[in-house]
Protein backbone atom coordinates (compact mmCIF):
# COMPACT_ATOMS: atom_id res chain seq x y z
CA UNK A 1 0.00 0.00 0.00
CA UNK A 2 1.45 3.25 -1.22
CA UNK A 3 -1.32 6.32 -1.02
CA UNK A 4 -4.00 6.32 1.69
CA UNK A 5 -7.03 8.54 2.18
CA UNK A 6 -6.83 9.44 5.58
CA UNK A 7 -10.33 10.82 6.52
CA UNK A 8 -10.21 12.70 10.14
CA UNK A 9 -11.37 15.90 11.26
CA UNK A 10 -9.37 16.52 14.44
CA UNK A 11 -5.23 17.61 13.98
CA UNK A 12 -3.55 15.60 16.62
CA UNK A 13 -5.63 12.26 15.32
CA UNK A 14 -4.42 13.31 11.74
CA UNK A 15 -1.17 14.11 12.47
CA UNK A 16 -0.79 10.17 14.34
CA UNK A 17 -1.99 8.71 11.76
CA UNK A 18 -0.36 10.30 8.94
CA UNK A 19 3.41 9.63 11.76
CA UNK A 20 2.46 5.74 11.70
CA UNK A 21 1.15 5.46 8.04
CA UNK A 22 4.71 7.12 6.60
CA UNK A 23 6.71 4.58 9.35
CA UNK A 24 4.91 1.61 7.74
CA UNK A 25 6.11 3.08 4.05
CA UNK A 26 2.99 4.24 3.28
CA UNK A 27 4.25 7.60 0.94
CA UNK A 28 1.13 9.48 0.21
CA UNK A 29 -1.41 10.23 2.37
CA UNK A 30 -4.22 12.51 0.75
CA UNK A 31 -5.82 13.97 4.23
CA UNK A 32 -9.61 15.35 3.97
CA UNK A 33 -11.21 16.51 7.31
CA UNK A 34 -14.71 16.01 6.06
CA UNK A 35 -16.88 13.12 4.49
CA UNK A 36 -17.79 15.51 2.19
CA UNK A 37 -14.41 16.47 1.26
CA UNK A 38 -13.61 13.00 1.18
CA UNK A 39 -16.38 11.22 -1.09
CA UNK A 40 -15.15 14.62 -3.85
CA UNK A 41 -12.04 13.05 -3.66
CA UNK A 42 -13.10 9.72 -4.36
CA UNK A 43 -15.74 11.01 -7.08
CA UNK A 44 -12.39 12.15 -8.54
CA UNK A 45 -10.17 9.41 -8.72
CA UNK A 46 -13.36 7.36 -10.28
CA UNK A 47 -13.40 9.46 -13.16
CA UNK A 48 -9.62 9.81 -13.91
CA UNK A 49 -8.99 13.22 -12.96
CA UNK A 50 -7.18 12.00 -9.24
CA UNK A 51 -5.50 9.13 -8.03
CA UNK A 52 -7.30 6.20 -6.76
CA UNK A 53 -6.06 5.39 -2.99
CA UNK A 54 -4.93 1.87 -1.55
CA UNK A 55 -6.91 1.62 1.16
CA UNK A 56 -8.82 4.51 3.30
CA UNK A 57 -8.49 5.40 7.50
CA UNK A 58 -11.78 6.53 8.09
CA UNK A 59 -12.93 8.16 11.79
CA UNK A 60 -16.83 7.80 11.55
CA UNK A 61 -17.11 11.26 13.79
CA UNK A 62 -16.14 13.83 12.06
CA UNK A 63 -18.05 16.95 14.09
CA UNK A 64 -21.08 17.68 12.11
CA UNK A 65 -20.73 15.19 9.28
CA UNK A 66 -21.02 11.05 9.93
CA UNK A 67 -17.91 8.78 8.60
CA UNK A 68 -20.65 6.55 8.00
CA UNK A 69 -21.69 8.79 4.81
CA UNK A 70 -18.86 7.74 3.45
CA UNK A 71 -19.22 4.82 4.16
CA UNK A 72 -22.45 4.42 2.59
CA UNK A 73 -20.82 5.39 -0.72
CA UNK A 74 -17.65 3.16 -0.61
CA UNK A 75 -20.35 -0.10 0.15
CA UNK A 76 -22.76 0.76 -2.35
CA UNK A 77 -20.03 1.78 -5.50
CA UNK A 78 -18.27 -1.24 -6.84
CA UNK A 79 -15.03 0.22 -7.69
CA UNK A 80 -14.54 1.44 -4.48
CA UNK A 81 -15.67 -1.01 -2.50
CA UNK A 82 -12.30 -3.07 -3.53
CA UNK A 83 -10.83 -0.45 -1.44
CA UNK A 84 -9.70 -1.53 1.83
CA UNK A 85 -11.04 0.50 4.40
CA UNK A 86 -9.68 0.86 8.90
CA UNK A 87 -12.36 2.64 9.96
CA UNK A 88 -10.49 4.21 13.80
CA UNK A 89 -12.87 5.87 15.96
CA UNK A 90 -13.71 7.21 19.60
CA UNK A 91 -16.66 5.02 19.16
CA UNK A 92 -18.30 1.58 20.69
CA UNK A 93 -19.27 -1.51 20.04
CA UNK A 94 -22.87 -0.56 18.34
CA UNK A 95 -20.46 0.95 15.92
CA UNK A 96 -18.42 -2.00 15.55
CA UNK A 97 -21.47 -3.94 14.62
CA UNK A 98 -22.38 -1.23 11.87
CA UNK A 99 -18.53 -1.31 10.42
CA UNK A 100 -19.28 -5.17 9.79
CA UNK A 101 -22.98 -5.21 7.97
CA UNK A 102 -20.64 -2.17 6.17
CA UNK A 103 -18.11 -5.19 5.63
CA UNK A 104 -15.37 -2.68 6.60
CA UNK A 105 -11.80 -4.27 6.77
CA UNK A 106 -10.78 -3.30 10.25
CA UNK A 107 -12.22 -1.27 13.42
CA UNK A 108 -9.82 -0.03 15.72
CA UNK A 109 -10.91 2.10 19.06
CA UNK A 110 -8.79 5.28 19.46
CA UNK A 111 -9.05 4.21 23.34
CA UNK A 112 -7.09 1.45 22.18
CA UNK A 113 -3.87 3.22 21.25
CA UNK A 114 -1.09 4.02 18.82
CA UNK A 115 -0.39 0.07 18.62
CA UNK A 116 -3.57 -1.29 17.97
CA UNK A 117 -3.40 1.44 14.39
CA UNK A 118 -0.53 0.42 13.89
CA UNK A 119 -0.82 -3.03 13.52
CA UNK A 120 -4.43 -2.71 12.12
CA UNK A 121 -2.80 -0.42 9.34
CA UNK A 122 -0.14 -2.67 8.98
CA UNK A 123 -2.06 -5.61 8.19
CA UNK A 124 -4.44 -3.82 5.94
CA UNK A 125 -1.30 -2.53 3.97
CA UNK A 126 -0.05 -6.01 3.77
CA UNK A 127 -3.00 -7.67 2.63
CA UNK A 128 -3.72 -5.00 0.08
CA UNK A 129 -0.43 -5.88 -1.08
Amino acid sequence: MKRILLVEDQEKDLQLAASIARALGITEIDARSTASAARLYLEKALDGSGPIPDGILLDLNLGYESGYELLRYWHRTPELAKIPVLVWSILGDEQREMCNLFKVNAFVGKWEGEEALRQALADLSQSSS
